[in-house]
């Protein structure tokens, strides 16, 4: 990438021939730029993001895409037109980034140079419109579909937190079906990708009529069949070699299209019909999106569209179940930080004191884990820097511009970013732990006395010197150098651990010593003022030095915000603290409660041989 985008070298982008630098351009891979960071952004909420003053996953996209520009300008400067292969190329990033907008230029540049599209191409250009602004800001929080997300998504110019996707006039199933049709005008019969995104795009307008109708006509797959228990027919037979074999991609198709509209049983049944049908091994990712879909629908509902917002609701219990069942044979899904994360706002929403303790601490071994392989990563980067201020100075600047040292930021930069994440997560569990003043009861002394003694040293790394919390006679405020809000909230420059405390059993960490990464890098960069850093490597390994975060203190509706973003109230929906004021609310001034929830139409087949249309 970086030595495409030097101006250096322009003659070499300009007279490679066009084999070279398809092959090049492919090295510009979205599995290597994109989806790293777009799984690590997944859990942390946009305010976190900004609090920690780390790039937004929409800059990551931003910047990325304008380099991609940027090359294709430079080599069209030189009079080459781009052919199939790039223009496929960049349809796959713009599936990777869930960017329609850009999907649609060069959908209209290819028509323009007179290309006929492939399968690969249309596949990339419906999934860009089935994930369109699904993956940043608010909007990764708003893909299920209730009545209120509908409502909003309709509109051509959504507020925030709706951009994306559309529903009704806006609806992108039609937009889908549209492009679905033409592929198969133009003579391409589509794959098992291809109606996966016309799932995909049924469910996103709420229309699960449309995503059955897919799954029964081309793998006779009866949903509503499984759901009964009723005999079902033997289902469609496809050689593994098949384009229509089913593959991990529709096995995800099914958790996320049925879990976001709201039908857990049929994901769950349909999946592991599938899976028994056509041996396929249900993957991690499956359970895990059955698993965060679940834990959506565990949620209390509040406000005038509680009851139809409550669709689907299942207990907390089942998803307890559901972790052993994937956790267990014959599955063996070792349980993410998010997944620890999840079960334990679980507890505490049911006041379970032990549940929620175990859940912590076995997120906070993973961060552990992460943090060694951290370590190891920036061992690497010692080694081509320097480990210590004497061989700095003697440091090869061209060695610093290599591919292996690139590589090995890289390999390091995917580490660091991942070890802030489970950083947030164990601070938000740690502030959790704090303000629930009823773990043992309403008049139980043991918590004051005992329980949260042990917690504030226990957890003191994760916590900030400015905190506030309940006992039995009031509240108590602490007033320190640091708060929530700042980008560091310890006042220490070191790496947080888990503090030993009474009855805990806990031996404190080796690296309780270091030096945090983020301070390490900033000492360096002072104690090595030689460095160059307009060279792309330096310049991403240093980008997350900047000045100290004064952002404001505790704000009184600062917690209300904090519970909110982390216990995964819906949209539209009243705080727990209003929940009582909302149910005294008149009826007359509660939302239209309608039957009907869109607009559109139910799947028709024309069963004409190698024609499949949707009307």
């Amino acid at each position: 990438m970086d030595a495409l985008l030097n101006p250096r070298f322009e003659n070499l982008v300009w007279s490679m021939p066009q084999s070279i630098f398809v092959e090049v351009f492919h090295l510009l891979s979205p599995a290597y730029f994109i989806d790293p960071y777009r799984e690590i952004h997944r859990p942390i909420h946009p305010s976190a993001v900004d609090v920690k003053q780390y790039r937004s996953l929409d800059s990551i996209f931003d910047e990325f895409a304008n380099n991609l520009a940027a090359i294709l300008q430079t080599r069209r400067s030189a009079g080459h037109l781009l052919g199939l292969a790039e223009y496929t190329h960049l349809l796959d990033c713009a599936r990777s980034m869930g960017d329609a907008m850009m999907a649609d230029y060069i959908w209209h540049a290819i028509k323009e140079d007179d290309l006929v599209p492939d399968a690969q191409c249309y596949n990339h250009y419906m999934e860009a419109k089935v994930w369109h602004k699904a993956y940043t800001g608010l909007e990764k929080y708003h893909t299920r579909m209730t009545p209120h997300a509908y409502r909003h998504r309709r509109f051509f110019t959504p507020n925030s937190g709706w951009q994306g996707y559309g529903t009704a006039g806006n609806s992108v199933r039609k937009e889908v079906l549209q492009i679905f049709n033409e592929m198969t005008l133009e003579g391409t019969s589509g794959d098992t990708t291809a109606f996966v995104n016309v799932i995909l795009a049924s469910s996103r307008v709420g229309h699960l009529q449309g995503a059955k109708n897919v799954l029964h006509t081309v793998w006779n797959i009866d949903v509503d069949a499984l759901l009964e228990q009723s005999e079902h027919p033997a289902v469609t037979p496809y050689d593994r070699s098949s384009p229509l074999y089913p593959t991990n991609h529709l096995l995800f198709a099914v958790a996320h299209a049925f879990g976001t509209n709201n039908d857990i049983p049929a994901a769950l049944r349909t999946i592991d019909f599938i899976s028994n049908q056509y041996d396929i091994p249900i993957p991690q990712n499956v359970w895990l999106e059955l698993f965060e879909r679940s834990f959506v629908l565990s949620r209390p509902r509040f406000g005038p569209d509680a009851e139809r917002n409550a669709k689907g609701k299942v207990s907390y219990d089942f998803l307890n179940t559901m972790f052993e069942t994937m956790t267990a044979e014959p599955f063996n899904v070792r349980p993410t930080i998010e997944v620890h994360h999840i079960l334990a706002k679980t507890a505490w929403d049911r006041a379970r004191l032990s549940e929620f303790q175990r859940h912590m601490r076995a997120a906070y071994e993973i961060l552990r884990e992460t943090r060694r392989k951290r370590r190891t990563a920036r061992s690497i980067l010692e080694a081509y820097m320097g480990h210590s201020r004497a061989h700095r100075a003697g440091v090869d600047p061209v060695l610093l511009r290599s591919r292996a040292f690139a590589d090995a930021v890289h390999a390091y930069d995917i580490l660091r970013l991942r070890t802030t994440q489970q950083t947030v997560i164990m601070e938000r569990l740690a502030r959790l732990l704090l303000i629930h003043h009823r773990w043992v009861g309403r008049d139980n002394p043991a918590w004051e006395r005992s329980i949260l003694p042990r917690a504030l040293e226990e957890w003191r790394d994760f916590l900030p010197q400015s905190l506030v919390y309940h006992i039995r006679g009031g509240l108590v405020q602490f007033h320190g150098t640091t708060f929530w809000g700042q980008r560091n909230i310890r006042p220490h420059k070191r790496v947080p651990v888990r503090r030993p405390a009474l009855d805990t059993e806990v031996e404190l960490d080796e690296e309780a010593n270091e030096i945090d990464d983020d301070f390490f890098w900033e000492a360096y960069l002072q104690s090595a003022p030689h460095l160059d850093l307009s060279s792309p490597p330096l310049k991403r390994l240093f980008w997350a030095m900047q000045e100290p975060d004064d952002t404001n203190g505790y704000a009184a509706h600062e917690q209300d915000t904090f519970l909110d973003e982390e216990l995964g109230y819906e949209p539209g929906e009243l705080g727990v603290p209003r929940a009582r004021k909302a149910a005294g609310m008149p009826e007359r001034m509660r939302a239209n409660t309608g039957k009907r929830r869109t607009n559109e139409v139910h799947d028709t087949f024309d069963t004409t041989p190698d024609y499949l249309s949707w009307t």
